[in-house]
């Protein structure tokens, strides 16, 4: 009897048989693991065991790693053969995840230029003793950026609840005359929720200016700050404290970044790096979301060109450079020499990967060399386009989905993980894309965020079926339902992105699988009517009844959906059983068959 169900299990993974609607939802697990350490390996081979008996059929498999199998040592092949070996042995269908374009530290590591790139438009350098290097005096002017200023704090305002919680301080500075302080969070009443605006949800005390400044221009911010037993401490988007830059009526936020304040520290330089984007002013905001304890001063913070840190090249990330007025374009290996950044990605992420992940943290770039018989002349003002990229949050770097170049890495990577998996299944990584759009396409036409994934996800679809013709594909909802991430922007663009999402589920062949984030009615019944089986993935390190009874009610009614997944981004899997054992309480019927698998042709973005 348990040979028929994995089979029928198997089968549904295939696309290849259709299986009763009378029959339970199938039971999944998200299990994440860095194939490269023995230990992780261990803990892996027990959750499998735990989740056979907890009557699991199929875990998705992710580690990073994938994107370059053929780097890894034999010790990393050996152990993932010891996982696949021992899924087999308890007939568990292994899915491994690949095409990571929202985490892309796997891909960009082979090629540093395929990060996705950001726009800086006409930056002035100054030229000086044969090099040009950026105008220091261009950069947004801050108002008592010393804070040195003792009425009321001058040029910042107290935003929401912060009136009565922001004081200027001349006792406790880095240096000058004293410090912003930030205090009496205990009796701070949060605002209201914004829709939309995750970064706000839980304000705290937070003090703004608005400062007039030049479009697509890339800046490095520091300032110092000390904190004293802040609590709770941040969440992952979010330090304890934190700078914000926003825009368009707080509509657009220009950077992403992490800046790691911890809850209880001395002075300390803090970094941010920041394109202003289509902004002419920006307002700056300082202070502290998360906690509802403690103190935090600032002091000294100050804006500067960041000049060509991590300037990224290739085809669709051109350089240019001109003169003052524009009138005169300068060719590169002639009037000036090619432009490098030597350390782009060599700072890396704290990880335990065989091929460390590059953060893009600031460095001094590289000047513009300027040979002689150049028609660049000494002490000659030069403006200088580029693209960048940014880290989001904490270790998010995006891969360009704009590079061509990146489609041969896919085709790669799909080969190596076919070759070593010969799984049911394999799932494509399109999630949580956050920078897109800016890069130059193909034929001057011009993409939205939402045409050019649509585009992707057909080439991605293809690109599987050319090495595992029979197997299943699935994605991520995420960026393809228009109640979630691929929904229309009240503003000029999704987090880093020339635009927004919308429409991006055009490129669904109607035989994807969706696996959906969310306990939404409506993504959930999008996606049915649309013909697509569907995966509800459940849990995120929450609590098991709530969740299982959200997504329950969510998908009432909703055909074709065929899987409860385990998703923990902890790797906590202590809940794995109860998990199970509520859902089986709660009971369902949804599951059904799952189409024919079609095949693809040759990948390349449309023009």
């Amino acid at each position: 009897m348990r040979r028929l169900a994995l089979v029928a299990v198997l089968m549904v993974l295939v696309g290849a048989a259709t299986v009763s609607a009378a029959e339970p939802l199938e039971k999944w697990v998200w299990g994440d693991c860095n194939f490269l350490v023995d230990a992780d390996v261990d803990v892996f081979i027990a959750m499998m065991v735990d989740a056979k008996a907890a009557g699991v059929g199929t875990i998705v498999v992710k580690d990073p790693q994938f994107a370059f199998l053929n780097m890894l040592p034999a010790s990393y092949h050996a152990n993932l053969s010891r996982a696949i070996k021992k899924a087999a042995e308890l007939e568990i269908a292994l899915v491994p995840v690949i095409f990571p374009f929202g985490y892309g530290g796997g891909y960009i590591v082979q090629d540093m230029n395929l990060a996705a790139g950001i726009p800086v438009r006409n930056a002035p350098f100054v030229v000086s003793d044969g090099k040009a290097t950026p105008d220091m005096t261009a950069a947004p002017k801050v108002a008592n950026a010393s804070f040195d200023e003792a009425e009321g704090v001058a040029g910042w305002t107290p935003k929401d609840s912060a009136a009565g919680h922001v004081f200027f301080d001349a006792d406790v500075k880095h240096s000058g005359a004293g410090a912003l302080r930030m205090s009496g969070l205990d009796s701070i009443t949060p605002p209201p929720a914004e829709e939309g605006r995750r970064w706000r949800r839980r304000a705290s005390c937070w003090a703004t200016q608005k400062v007039p400044c030049e479009p697509f221009q890339y800046y490095r911010l520091t300032v110092w700050v000390k904190t004293e037993e802040l609590s709770p401490p941040g969440a992952h988007w979010l330090s304890s404290a934190e700078v914000l830059i926003t825009s368009s009526d707080g509509k657009r936020r220009n950077a992403y970044t992490n800046m790691d304040i911890a809850s209880q520290q001395e002075w300390t330089q803090h970094e941010l790096l920041f394109n202003t984007l289509e902004a002419t002013s920006i307002d700056i905001t300082i202070g502290v979301e998360t906690a509802t304890q403690g103190q935090l001063w600032f002091d000294d913070l100050s804006i500067e060109p960041a000049g060509l840190a991590n300037v990224l090249r290739g085809a669709t990330k051109p350089l240019k450079i001109t003169n003052a007025d524009g009138s005169v374009v300068y060719e590169e290996g002639k009037d000036f020499e090619k432009v490098v950044d030597p350390e782009l990605g060599k700072d890396a992420l704290e990880t335990v990967y065989y091929v460390p992940f590059p953060s893009f943290r600031w460095h001094e770039g590289p000047a513009v060399k300027v040979p002689a018989g150049s028609r660049i002349k000494e002490g000659e003002r030069i403006l200088v386009s580029f693209y960048h990229p940014l880290r989001i949050y904490a270790d998010q770097i995006i891969v360009s989905m704009e590079d061509p170049m990146v489609f041969a890495l896919m085709a790669a990577q799909a080969k190596s993980v076919v070759e070593a998996f010969k799984a049911p299944g394999y799932f494509m990584n399109y999630d949580e894309i956050r920078i897109v759009g800016w890069e130059e396409q193909a034929g001057g036409t011009h993409h939205t965020p939402g045409q050019i994934l649509a585009q992707h996800v057909q080439i991605g679809y293809d690109i599987v079926k050319k090495y595992a013709p029979d197997a299943a594909v699935y994605t991520w909802s995420d960026m393809l339902t228009p109640t979630h991430n691929a929904r229309k922007v009240d503003g000029p663009g999704y987090y880093l992105c020339n635009g927004d999402f919308y429409e991006s589920w055009t490129g669904l062949k109607e035989d994807i699988i969706i696996a959906n984030w969310t306990a939404n009615p409506e993504g959930l019944k999008f996606f049915a009517e649309r013909g697509h089986k569907q995966v509800m993935c459940g849990y995120y390190d929450g609590p098991v009844q709530r969740n299982i009874d959200s997504w329950m009610s969510a998908s009432e009614g909703a055909p074709g959906i065929m899987a409860m997944m385990y998703t923990t981004w902890s790797r906590n899997y202590t809940d794995l059983a109860e998990f199970f054992r509520v859902m089986d309480e709660v009971g369902s019927d949804k599951s059904e068959g799952v189409g024919e698998a079609r095949g693809g042709e040759t990948p390349r973005l449309q023009e």
